[in-house]
């Protein structure tokens, strides 16, 4: 059998830290790719509010300092990705503060409405209590069984077969919304009432993969741009394949193999 580190080259690209630079933003540093035929970034974001986004972008140089480095594509980036809040998100808060009769948030199109008294079965759940018996009750609402099967014939399509979400309660009146079996989902949430059934992104991912064909011909080192707002924290990991080589990994402080 031959293992993942045998055929995958993988590097941290960008530590956790916030996007609290002015544009042109964070760059990670310069990883070639002269001795492998395919480049995919992995980059994971959290803490993003209604409206804002965080813009990600590929670069290409030809030595690894950055010095001429600019995006894949130039003025029109072609290896490009936006992550919206609350859109295609792996996991998102609801935050409730006195919620009124009528108010409704929509989880990947499915409604679930306040009302003075719940109804589960009809996706209604109570806001007539404190803000934190109305949040446990949201989340009782999306987990029970009328709430999971509209979630689910909702997602089957766009979820290949998986739409299932779980909520839960972890402190106060803030309602976490995960897709119940990592990797398996999305999550696009909104609200008619931004101010009490305020939506934010925990969690979301994107992956921007490139081959060695798509950068000009004389660079063969490339780079990971990030631009969003100053609260919104990310990380980057960088994955290489299909190697002219064989990866060797001399970076690790410690390396298991069990197979």
């Amino acid at each position: 059998m031959r293992i993942l580190q045998e055929a995958i080259k993988t590097d941290a690209a960008i530590e956790y830290q916030a996007l609290a630079t002015p544009a042109p933003g964070i760059t990670s540093r310069y990883f070639r790719l002269d001795r492998w035929c395919l480049a995919m970034f992995l980059v994971v974001v959290d803490t993003l509010a209604l409206a804002e986004t965080v813009v990600i972008e590929v670069w290409e140089d030809l030595i690894n300092t950055g010095a001429t480095g600019a995006a894949i594509g130039g003025a029109a980036p072609t290896a490009t990705a936006t992550i919206t809040a609350n859109t295609l998100a792996t996991v998102v808060t609801v935050t409730l503060a006195t919620v009124n009769v009528g108010d409704a948030v929509v989880i990947n199109g499915v409604t679930f409405t306040a009302a003075a008294a719940n109804d589960f079965p009809n996706l209604v759940f109570d806001q007539s209590n404190a803000d934190a018996q109305d949040a446990a009750d949201l989340a009782g609402c999306i987990n029970a069984a009328a709430g999971q099967a509209a979630l689910l014939a909702a997602g089957a399509a766009a979820y290949m077969g998986n739409g299932l979400i779980t909520a839960t309660v972890r402190a106060g009146a803030v309602v976490h919304l995960t897709v119940t079996e990592a990797g398996e989902g999305t999550i696009t949430v909104t609200s008619n009432n931004a101010g009490r059934l305020a939506i934010a992104t925990v969690q979301a991912i994107a992956l921007l993969e490139v081959e060695d064909s798509a950068l000009s011909p004389q660079d063969s080192w490339v780079a990971i741009n990030l631009v969003g707002p100053a609260t919104a924290h990310a990380s980057v990991s960088l994955m290489r394949g299909r190697s002219r080589y064989e990866p060797v990994y001399l970076a690790t402080a410690a390396n298991d193999t069990d197979s």
